[in-house]
């Protein structure tokens, strides 16, 4: 098999190519703005669930250890690892929510709350980091807080489905 060096290109060096195409040729400026809000508007809540839940649940007593999470108390240290596991899905919405990706917004929103209710079962465990990071539903309200901030709450229906026992607004 005989590999391109299109094919061998790196992340950055994608993009670097996709940056000279559109300087030399602008026509295809309109083509590439659809590829790329195609692919932001589609983000699968069930992969964001699936992905947040397997990184909250991959964390270990130890990960409390890390130099990034600084001397603290442990409670803090596990509230800190969820948060950290949390933002980047918050910043996510942000910036579909910025280029009116509305759906895309509360698609992401909805994967996340879907994925912290379903860890409720760790909530309080001596046995798990998410034990000690406090309630869970602290974490969703972030979540449903920041939508109404960029006036784009999350229709009662989404919330109803990823989180209905929550006493969250919508």
């Amino acid at each position: 098999m005989v590999a391109t060096a299109l094919a061998a290109l790196r992340t950055y060096e994608q993009a670097q190519v996709l940056t000279n195409l559109l300087r030399t040729h602008p026509e295809l400026a309109a083509e590439a703005e659809w590829h790329a809000t195609t692919l932001l508007s589609a983000p699968s809540r069930d992969q964001v669930s699936n992905d947040l839940a397997d990184t909250l649940t991959a964390y270990e007593f130890a990960d409390m250890d890390a130099p990034e999470v600084g001397v603290c108390d442990p409670d803090d240290a596990c509230a800190f690892l969820v948060d950290k596991a949390v933002e980047p899905y918050l910043s996510e919405i942000q910036r579909r929510a910025s280029l009116g990706l509305t759906n895309a917004a509360h698609g992401i929103a909805t994967g996340v709350l879907m994925s912290l209710y379903n860890l409720r079962e760790y909530e309080h465990s001596t046995e798990h980091v998410l034990g000690s990071a406090g309630d869970l539903v602290d974490y969703a309200r972030r979540v449903t807080i920041l939508l109404e901030q960029l006036d784009i709450p999350l229709p009662r229906e989404n919330l109803s489905e990823a989180c209905p026992t929550w006493p969250l607004s919508g």
